[in-house]
């Protein structure tokens, strides 16, 4: 039996006015039902689309950050590598629908149904498939999903760091390599769940339900479980250390170590040998980065969740769009260090040094112009900023 929902329609030109007239407010305009149309890529950012029908649509990479999609009817549909940053999808349904790898960063799912859903066959005589909620390597960091309906769903390799997941539901859920750092899972339900190789180190489960969850090599270091109900979960399999886990430089990945040392070693002989260290959007969460000199280097968009880096010379680092949630900068030296729009939530920047440094031309003549230490657009809600000289930064 054909699926329907693999009968997409091309949106027409009338449709598509209709729908920008309706998502921009304009009186009188009403939004057209959009079930089964290829929206794919489609710029829809800060629109009102609540209540829309899209059922069936397919939304690849469609720009969708800030948009208004409370109670939207987007049961089945495609948003693989969507942006729906900051997204409010409040009671949205999105049963059965597909948003892996797909940006949910900031977004609001209170509420929101993704459950697996049934697929029927034509004219909805029979049923032709089971549709699993797939958010494998989605990212939804600080996304806000209380008691969002994620029954059976699969979040593989997804990051939910400091997630509001309380009184959620992922019961039977695939949540293996899913990072869970920092979340408030207080009263979900995790039970019969896959958490193998899961990361939820200082998450808040209390009162959660974990019954007959299948661990292996979990980490629920420095989580607090009172009153979780843990029978069935073999804790043998799980890491449950009073401090936050730490990776040495020895357990780095080769590639990272080479980086690392290759950086350090064009810092040693002023460019002579070696080269610039480069690990844009690198997981680094948990490495030990302490005492090392990182000046200059390109973390851009990389993941620091929990990273220590205490004393680490970071001076003209570029950390924006980092995930530094719990990373530690106790005395690092951030002088003209860029960490705008970085997410640094319970970051520790205790007695860190900042300021502006000097350009120099590739001779080492002076430019007559500087760089100053920016954490522009920077999330620091519940950072630790003690003896740290913010006026010496720019914070816009």
């Amino acid at each position: 039996m054909t699926n329907p929902t693999t009968l997409l329609i091309d949106v027409d030109a009338r449709t598509l006015r209709q729908l920008m007239q309706a998502a921009a407010g304009m009186p009188g305009a009403t939004l057209p039902d959009l079930s089964h149309m290829n929206l794919a890529r489609l710029d829809l950012s800060g629109r009102n689309l609540s209540k829309a029908r899209l059922a069936g649509a397919d939304l690849s990479e469609a720009q969708l950050a800030d948009c208004i999609m409370v109670e939207a009817d987007l049961f089945g549909a495609t948003l693989i590598k969507a942006n729906l940053q900051r997204a409010d999808l409040t009671k949205a349904t999105m049963r059965g629908a597909s948003l892996r790898g797909a940006n949910l960063n900031l977004s609001r799912l209170t509420d929101a149904d993704l459950r697996n859903g049934f697929m029927l066959g034509t004219g909805g005589k029979s049923s032709a498939e089971l549709k699993i909620s797939d958010l494998t390597d989605c990212l939804a960091d600080y996304a806000i999903a209380a008691r969002a309906q994620l029954t059976g769903a699969d979040l593989s390799g997804a990051s939910l760091v400091g997630a509001d997941l309380s009184g959620a539901a992922p019961f039977g859920a695939n949540l293996s390599h899913v990072d869970l750092s920092f979340a408030n899972l207080r009263g979900a339900d995790l039970s019969d769940s896959r958490l193998t190789d899961a990361t939820l180190v200082s998450a808040d489960l209390t009162g959660a339900r974990l019954r007959n969850a299948i661990g292996g090599n979990t980490k629920l270091d420095c989580a607090i479980l009172d009153s979780s109900e843990l029978e069935g979960l073999d804790l043998s399999q799980c890491s449950r250390a009073a401090a936050m886990p730490v990776i040495s430089p020895e357990q780095f990945p080769n590639q990272v170590r080479r980086i690392v040392q290759t950086h350090e070693e064009s810092l040693d002989s002023n460019g002579r040998r070696g080269a610039r260290g480069v690990l844009r959007g690198v997981n680094l969460s948990y490495f030990d980065l302490t005492d090392r000199n990182l000046s200059g280097m390109d973390l851009a968009g990389a993941k620091l969740v929990g990273a220590r880096l205490r004393g680490a010379i970071l001076t003209m680092a570029v950390l924006s769009n980092c995930n530094l949630t719990g990373a530690d900068f106790t005395s690092a030296n951030l002088v003209g260090a860029q960490l705008t729009n970085a997410m640094a939530r319970r970051a520790v920047f205790d007695r860190a040094k900042t300021g502006d440094i000097e350009l120099r031309d590739k001779q080492g003549a002076p430019t007559g112009r500087a760089l100053q230490t920016n954490f522009s657009g920077a999330d620091l809600v519940g950072a630790s900023l003690s003896n740290i000289d913010l006026s010496a930064c720019q914070m816009r």
